[in-house]
């Protein structure tokens, strides 16, 4: 891995250069996947509540285009991070997405030295080193207690704008706090309502701490269907099959309904029974 630590933090010192990142690209992390060139094309990026909560993202290549899923029934931190450790598979292992179509991010206990080490870019990109530990020393130095509590977690979650959970594992990292220090400062994500309430006395939003179950589809590729809509190349049933497949029907993007034919109701029962919704098709 730490053949890999000196490479990454050159790669991301570049991306900060190439697009004007600076130190806190959390809230742009969406726009900035879509910014990134990969063989001279942007990838598609695809924000959609999965049936599988344990799959958090995949990354995949059709077409000559990559494509970015996550997940937005996890939290929009967690889903920021996810977002960030696909740029790393983007930007590292092209090659290998070309040959496997589809890189998937599993929940797994233990992880390949290739996926560390996009964890490793993410928490670098979004919370750089020498950044949060100097914002960590400053709270510190305010803070009544002089020593890391919950209140200083949310707020440097806030100012890099991740998961809670992110924070603390950066600082151990980091070697800021110690492994059992981390333990307690994640208790307060098991107890309920605990973080979404001191975080409102904060003065914060929990937007952080909440899926956003968002449903997210590129723009451009939602302007080339509706191009091929209004030249009849595409039939409305073809409006059903692929909006189906994000659990979503052509009336959420302003078509307007046609009279099915027999194989677009068949196909949206089938679509029903892969996703196990009813919502499919229907507004």
């Amino acid at each position: 891995m730490d053949a890999y630590k000196n490479i990454i933090y050159n790669n991301i010192e570049k991306l900060r250069l190439q697009y004007n990142l600076g130190n806190y690209c959390g809230r742009s992390i969406f726009d900035i996947i879509e910014k990134i060139e990969i063989d001279g094309k942007t990838p598609f990026l695809f924000r959609l509540p999965f049936n599988n909560n344990d799959l958090s993202g995949f990354v995949g290549y059709k077409n000559e285009r990559f494509s970015v899923f996550t997940n937005s029934s996890k939290t929009l931190g967690y889903e920021i991070f996810t977002t960030a450790h696909e740029m790393y598979h983007l930007i590292e292992n092209a090659s290998i997405i070309k040959q496997n179509t589809v890189v998937e991010e599993a929940e797994t206990i233990k992880k390949e030295a290739n996926e560390i080490a996009a964890d490793f870019f993410a928490a670098e990109l979004l919370m750089p080193e020498a950044d949060i530990m100097k914002e960590y020393e400053r709270l510190i130095k305010i803070s009544p207690l002089k020593k890391p509590d919950e209140a200083l977690i949310i707020n440097l979650q806030q100012e890099y704008f991740v998961e809670y959970k992110a924070i603390t594992k950066r600082l151990a990292e980091l070697c800021i706090i110690n492994d059992k220090t981390e333990e307690a400062l994640n208790r307060i994500i098991v107890k309920r309502n605990e973080l979404f309430k001191l975080t409102q006395k904060l003065g914060y939003s929990n937007q952080l701490n909440i899926p956003t179950q968002k449903v997210y589809l590129p723009k451009e590729l939602l302007k080339a269907i509706e191009t091929n809509y209004k030249n009849k190349n595409t039939t409305y049933d073809d409006l059903v099959a692929l909006f189906g497949y994000c659990d979503l029907s052509p009336e959420d993007f302003g078509y307007e309904e046609d009279e099915l034919t027999d194989s677009a109701k068949a196909l949206i029962e089938k679509i029903k029974s892969q996703l196990g919704s009813e919502s499919v098709g229907e507004k």
